[in-house]
């Protein structure tokens, strides 16, 4: 139950002494920002884009009222703040609706939303005929708590419950206001029917195969028994006693109507945040996807096959991920039209860029060549890793190699067209260069087929991870980073050997990036002294070694505001993964991090640093004379002041 105004709480602690860093001014804003936008214009990084997935977002201040996890929808104070810095888009992760027991993004549906990204504060507007009141909000919403870390968690059991309590009241007010004649509630209800129109393909049978999940208190569909697991594909096939019992629960269950609600609720604030907000949003569109879409869309999938990845898991075995793949065979019809595979797949991609700006493409060999084996054909066994833990692995002589030739499938080929026929032309219909899409691509070189056709046949551009590629190295198209949400923050990775005995992380390298030219010697030397004491200097070279790389970069909110947390271990299922929030509090502890001269990115500093090596180094080859030496001196004299503003004390 609320029991106080987080604004007296938050104005509290700041009375304490809590918070004393040097915050920037309403007038400094601007000048400030402009200085870092026309420094990365000059190193020619033209996308920036900072990593958090939505239930990451903080906990907005102005409302008071925390829902136990962060949504990306209404956050304009967050976007302010994040493009003020520089960056002009935000890389989400998938924002589908999550599996019960399992908090994992990438095992979200394809089609539905994150019901518990409704920002619940809306809904006490006349625009939501005021379907929710403070009264019924402050008793489930908790008080936004302001913690000694620069860091929360979020708490899925919480946020779960606190949804599915306020929806029920909501979906009850909206129901009672349209048996009134409320005007609000009648136009509400107008905008609910044609959502329902418009998503009639997939929304009624998820709503369907939603309830039966709550009776079973799992989504997890082989601990159905077999009728209800049938029940979708004997209703399609024309059973009568199927179809009956489909449609008293579409209709006459209550938990149905509301599942049918919050799609609505989400899908219109998403929709309504898309239309006003300044940063753009990236998308991410699944490889996989949940037990609902493999149950609504049963005919789409290769029986008897599941994809993974030929390595990353412990020991480098390979990954298998439980997840069904698309039946190559039903990708397309003899006249060239799209099967039912294929629409599948369009319709996938055209709802992950329904409320997007651009797109990153999960695992982009799986969908061209993917890796497939028959789950009762894995073996799993033990064995101890370096520091005497015990870790379960993949032998890997007991799955199929993936060659689909050898297993007998896709003798068309098929999958090899998915990009050109499916993929590419559905994003220039939604107005999407897919030279700028975030393909994650890692692995493109252990496999010929993805190769010939993603790099040599579309020429399109992959990513570049700088723990493995000098930025030099990496292409000027690819989208390049340091850490994603598959890593650990940079100042974790700096301590792990597997990570710095490569090239990239060596003092000689990073040394040679910021001070390149033959002049420089001197500096270079005194520079690669600094970083080998200084861990926090280290980090601020690979940082502004980044900005040296490619047009287009990402940086995870972790290393953005220097928290020493990692959002997600790959391959470890674990109660901590995917938890890790923003503080409410994000400004106040950001700059008190840059005051402090701890590990949060001080940009301007960090620009600095790169435009300054990026001009020395044009000099050193001829790309520029020493005259630019005098026309970039004041940019970098403005860098450099803004930086000495974040470091001061209040």
């Amino acid at each position: 139950m609320r029991v106080n105004n987080v604004v007296r709480f938050a104005k509290s602690n700041a009375s304490r002494g809590l918070t004393f860093n040097r915050k920037l001014r309403e007038d400094e804003k601007k000048p400030y920002s402009d200085t870092i936008n026309k420094a990365l214009d000059y190193l020619g990084v033209q996308n920036r884009a900072l990593i958090i997935h939505g239930a990451s977002f903080p906990a907005k201040l102005s409302s008071g009222e925390d829902q136990k996890i962060g949504t990306p929808y209404g956050q304009k104070e967050f976007l302010d703040f994040v493009k003020m810095h520089g960056f002009n888009s935000v890389q989400l992760g998938p924002n589908g609706k999550l599996n019960r027991k399992d908090t994992s993004p990438y095992t979200s549906s394809v089609f539905a939303k994150n019901p518990l990204f409704i920002d619940f504060t809306q809904l006490k507007s006349s625009e939501y005929a005021s379907i929710l009141s403070d009264d019924e909000i402050d008793r489930e919403a908790s008080d936004i708590e302001i913690p000694n870390e620069n860091y929360t968690y979020t708490d899925f059991d919480e946020a779960n419950a606190i949804s599915n309590t306020l929806l029920s009241a909501a979906w009850n007010n909206f129901q009672t206001k349209l048996n009134d004649n409320d005007n609000d509630a009648i136009r509400l209800n107008e905008e609910y029917q044609r959502f329902q129109q418009e998503n009639s393909y997939w929304l009624n049978d998820y709503a369907v195969l939603d309830s039966i999940a709550k009776d079973y208190g799992t989504d997890h569909y082989p601990n159905w028994s077999q009728d209800d697991r049938e029940l979708l594909k004997r209703a399609k096939h024309g059973d009568w006693e199927a179809q009956n019992r489909y449609n008293r629960i579409l209709y006459d269950n209550e938990n149905s109507n509301i599942y049918k609600f919050s799609q609505f609720l989400v899908d219109k604030q998403a929709k309504a945040d898309s239309r006003t907000r300044d940063v753009s949003f990236i998308g991410d569109l699944l490889v996989g996807g949940s037990s609902f879409d493999e149950l609504a869309n049963e005919d789409v999938f290769l029986k008897g096959y599941k994809i993974g990845c030929n390595d990353g898991g412990p020991f480098n075995s390979p990954q298998t991920w439980g997840m069904s793949v698309v039946d190559p065979n039903k990708l397309f019809n003899h006249d060239g039209s799209l099967g039912a595979s294929g629409q599948y797949l369009k319709a996938k991609l055209e709802k992950a860029l329904s409320d997007s700006t651009n797109i990153r493409i999960d695992h982009a060999i799986g969908l061209v060549n993917p890796y497939l084996y028959k789950e009762d054909t894995v073996h799993k066994a033990k064995k101890r890793d370096e520091h005497g833990e015990e870790k379960e692995y993949v032998v890997r002589e007991r799955l199929h190699s993936g060659h689909l030739s050898e297993l007998g499938l896709d003798r068309g080929h098929n999958f090899q067209k998915i990009l050109s026929r499916i993929v590419l032309p559905t994003m220039r219909e939604h107005g999407v260069d897919p030279h700028k899409v975030v393909w994650e691509d890692l692995g493109w070189d252990r496999t010929g087929v993805f190769n010939k056709v993603f790099k040599d046949q579309e020429h399109l551009n992959g990513i570049s991870g700088l723990m493995w590629v000098k930025s030099y190295e990496a292409p000027k198209g690819n989208w390049a980073y340091i850490g994603c949400h598959d890593n650990p923050p940079v100042q974790q990775m700096m301590h792990d050997k597997s990570v710095t005995q490569n090239e990239p992380w060596k003092l000689d390298y990073l040394s040679y990036s910021m001070y390149p030219a033959n002049y420089q010697g001197h500096e270079r030397e005194q520079f690669k002294s600094k970083i080998r004491s200084n861990p926090k200097e280290y980090v601020k070279a690979k940082f502004a070694d980044l900005l040296r790389s490619t047009k287009n970069i990402q940086v995870s909110f972790m290393d953005f505001f220097g928290i020493n947390k990692t959002y997600n271990q790959p391959g470890t299922v674990g109660a901590a993964n995917w938890t890790l929030r923003l503080n409410p509090n994000y400004q106040d502890t950001y700059y008190k991090s840059l005051s402090d001269d701890d590990y949060a990115i001080n940009m301007p500093e960090i620009v600095s640093m790169a435009v300054n090596a990026k001009l020395n180094d044009d000099i050193q080859y001829g790309k520029a004379t020493h005259n630019k030496k005098h026309e970039i001196q004041p940019l970098i004299n403005e860098l450099n002041h803004w930086a000495g503003v974040l470091k001061e004390k209040e």
